[in-house]
């Protein structure tokens, strides 16, 4: 998963785009994790302009849309297991190139 940068992404999308709509847009980062319905963590080598073009559509009539660049180098929360090893095995691969510490 060489290249990869975190986003946070918020979507509250309009009632008639479905979540298979959103998550299809979701696939095409390198991966992602979904926190809640609506926030989701993706790992990508797209910036947030790109994200803003695939997903603003969802959210165009009566939605909300947050796209912003996650820095992992302070960080403290109460989460499963299986996200902080999701976000490790990432992070590392970030790591090596020098994105993310």
């Amino acid at each position: 998963m060489a290249g990869g940068q975190f986003y946070v992404i918020y979507i509250d999308r309009d009632p008639d785009v479905s979540y298979e709509d959103v998550k299809k847009k979701m696939d095409l980062a390198l991966d992602w994790y979904r926190i809640t319905s609506q926030y989701w963590i993706v790992y990508t080598t797209s910036d947030s302009e790109k994200w803003y073009s695939r997903l603003s559509r969802f959210v165009a009539n009566s939605g909300k849309l947050f796209i912003c660049r996650l820095d992992l180098s302070e960080r403290q929360g109460w989460m499963s297991r299986e996200f902080w090893d999701w976000m490790r095995e990432r992070e590392g691969s970030a790591a090596a190139r020098g994105v993310a510490s």
